[in-house]
């Protein structure tokens, strides 16, 4: 499934003995390149994959999940339902995110045309902002009136 789905920067994690947690364990702690994506189970962009990592700590190994731009919050839900069903450990990035866009108490920053819409949430650093867009072509008056609005700064001239 990872050679199906991923984009086969594995790390090396398709070299090991399936079976062994052993090579499982002394790849994980060991290895010596970490520039791939040996935890990209859906390819996709910098912000577009979903990754599932494998962490250790002194309880033992568990599970993460990290998959919430909003084209892939649906996959990312069914594929940490299904896990956490068979009671596998697993931890959910960015729930919360998740769960207001489900919910629709979300908030989607608006961002300047000449800015592209992806990593912006600087722009917004009193929200918890996942997606941004810019103001629509169509309904614009309407998108404009529901928008809560960052007061603009007022213009000053520099004083001698």
């Amino acid at each position: 499934m990872y050679i199906d789905n991923a984009d086969g920067r594995d790390d090396g994690l398709l070299e090991l003995e399936e079976e062994s947690a052993e090579a499982f364990s002394d790849w994980y702690h060991n290895r010596k390149y970490r520039g791939g994506h040996p935890w990209e189970v859906y390819r996709g962009g910098n912000s577009t994959h979903i990754s599932l990592y494998a962490n250790h700590d002194d309880e033992g190994w568990y599970l993460s999940l990290a998959g919430s731009s909003y084209g892939r919050s649906v996959e990312t839900i069914k594929f940490y339902t299904a896990l956490a069903k068979q009671g596998i450990p697993i931890y959910l990035y960015d729930s919360a995110g998740i769960v207001s866009r489900l919910t629709e108490v979300d908030y989607i920053g608006i961002v300047p045309d000449e800015v592209f819409p992806r990593y912006c949430s600087m722009m917004f650093p009193d929200a918890k902002v996942f997606d941004f867009m810019h103001l629509p072509d169509e309904n614009t008056n309407q998108v404009i009136v529901a928008t809560d609005w960052y007061p603009v700064p007022q213009a000053r001239l520099l004083s001698d």
